[in-house]
């Protein structure tokens, strides 16, 4: 199911089948197989169930002996024969090979023929003879000494592009055991500036492509009460249209988070924050400091006693090594995602190319923040499993473009910050429309992804009086947005939930 034309998908084979494409085609590759419909010959109609079975089991078995028959008369041998006799060969090659190269690596180290030790590396790594703890003596040796003496130059040069190159070749070498790595690790996180907490080691074994990132989960039930209690004094139980029908939950349940460490984006961001607060210097006119849910202790986040978000921001920076900045207005904002384009995010950092497709572009095609983790879960999209994911990110706003209109002009916020004095753009829906504070940046830089928040709802029960029963129609398929009116003459937009199909129900609020 979900294959079409054109596509291709794994099956598993009996090993006759190989021997067949071998004994007609020797030395030849073997083309991909090109499938046919099979049709029922009394209905002309595709066969299903069992008797789809059935057909398939007796074209298998025909092609089962077909495969005897053809490597019968061209080997003289059975086909399970055949095949064990290939296996072997193909083992005794391995050994050969290793005999080989561990051989003439012994040569090359006692001649110290580093250029032949290179290629002789290269080819071990090519037959995969470094994976695991059985590589040959010799192998190992020289892989350790060609790790060391990369890492030891890297280490001298203090260049953050050598000490990245050497971390990652001692890597490919399985080399990371040698104390040079853990000094050269060391030394790339001072020359780079990383924040002491980060474990670089990690982030060159867990490195995604070129980028050298680590995605680690916090497991101290104490850390992760406070993610939560961010979530839950954040939290504000107001509908807006871009929930597209969906009730707003009661509260959101945290199951895991991820801290990101990713020296690239990290680079880049402190790079852009400084800028920012020389910027902030040479000309202050027209900054203000504004105060931010997740950062600052408002007065109707502490009504029950608990931890103030200024604390928990305070804590958190700390932990990651770098406090926050809030005399150029550095915060902790949310970004609701999906599970795939949190990962993006958080290896390749944020596309302001791509800026509104999900959240739309009333201020202008920049990337949207909120302070309220509530209107963040607006834009989140459930997984395979129900979970939702949600970025906690340290966010630049320095001097913002204030908006408390209720109409903007998306082109003026973006001359406002691309052209102008003003680094981001906050606009109060919250003042305007009782909904809740944007925060927008055009700069990708002046974002960093520190946390990837995974959740679930917890769905409130449901008020008779502002519910909505909907009927998927004709041509409607999950995902897909439909308009509808309710009692009350409303129009709403709503998005039509996994796993309901054509004429069934589903109920929604408003």
């Amino acid at each position: 199911p979900g294959i079409s034309a054109g596509q291709s998908f794994g099956v598993q084979y009996d090993p006759a089948a190989l021997a067949v494409a071998s004994a007609n085609m020797p030395g030849q590759p073997s083309a991909p197989p090109q499938a046919s419909v099979l049709q029922n010959p009394q209905h002309g109609a595709r066969t299903s169930g069992f008797g789809f079975l059935n057909q398939a089991l007796g074209t298998a078995q025909q092609a089962l002996t077909q495969a005897n028959e053809v490597v019968a008369a061209k080997t003289g041998k059975k086909a399970e024969e055949w095949v064990q006799e290939a296996k072997a060969q193909a083992h005794a090659k391995t050994v050969n090979l290793r005999t080989q190269i561990s051989s003439q690596m012994e040569s090359a180290l006692a001649s110290v023929d580093n250029s032949k030790v290179s290629a002789l590396l290269d080819s071990a790594m090519a037959a995969k003879l470094l994976d695991g703890k059985n590589a040959p003596a010799s192998v190992r040796r020289a892989a350790d000494q060609v790790a060391s003496r990369q890492l030891q130059e890297a280490i001298a040069s203090e260049d953050p592009r050598r000490l990245k190159g050497a971390l990652i070749a001692a890597n490919r070498l399985n080399a990371t055991h040698l104390p040079e790595f853990a000094a050269a690790a060391q030394t790339y996180q001072k020359v780079k500036k990383l924040p002491p907490g980060w474990d670089v080691s990690k982030m060159v074994l867990h490195r995604q492509g070129d980028k050298m990132v680590a995605k680690t989960d916090i497991e101290d039930p104490a850390v992760l009460a406070k993610f939560q209690r961010l979530l839950d004094i954040t939290h504000r139980k107001v509908y807006t249209r871009d929930r597209m029908g969906d009730a707003v939950p009661e509260r959101l349940q945290l199951l895991k988070v991820h801290v990101v460490t990713n020296d690239d984006l990290w680079a880049n961001y402190m790079a852009r924050r400084e800028w920012v607060r020389r910027d902030l210097e040479a000309d202050p006119a027209g900054f203000e400091r504004y105060n931010v849910q997740t950062t600052d202790t408002l007065e109707d986040s502490v009504a029950d006693g608990g931890e103030a978000a200024e604390s928990i921001a305070e804590t958190l920076a700390a932990e990651f090594g770098e406090p926050l900045r809030k005399d150029i207005n550095e915060t902790f904002l949310f970004h609701g995602t999906t599970k795939q384009a949190a990962d993006s995010i958080t290896t390749s950092d944020f596309r302001v190319n791509l800026a509104g497709t999900n959240a739309g572009t009333l201020y202008g095609r920049g990337v949207y923040f909120a302070e309220n983790g509530s209107k963040s879960d607006e834009y989140t999209r459930p997984d395979t499993h129900n979970l939702r994911y949600m970025l906690l990110c340290r966010t630049l706003l320095g001097r913002a473009y204030y908006l408390d209109q209720k109409d903007a002009d998306p082109r003026a916020c973006e001359e406002a910050c691309l052209r102008g004095k003003f680094h981001s753009v906050l606009g109060d829906r919250k003042k305007a429309r009782g909904t809740f504070r944007e925060f927008i940046v055009f700069d990708e830089e002046q974002v960093y992804p520190n946390y990837i928040l995974v959740y679930k709802r917890v769905e409130p029960k449901l008020d008779p009086a502002r519910t909505l029963t909907v009927q998927v129609p004709l041509g409607a398929a999950p995902g897909m947005i439909l308009q509808v009116t309710a009692p009350n003459g409303q129009t709403l937009q709503v998005v039509v939930p996994a796993g309901c199909a054509v004429g069934q129900t589903f109920s929604m609020q408003y």
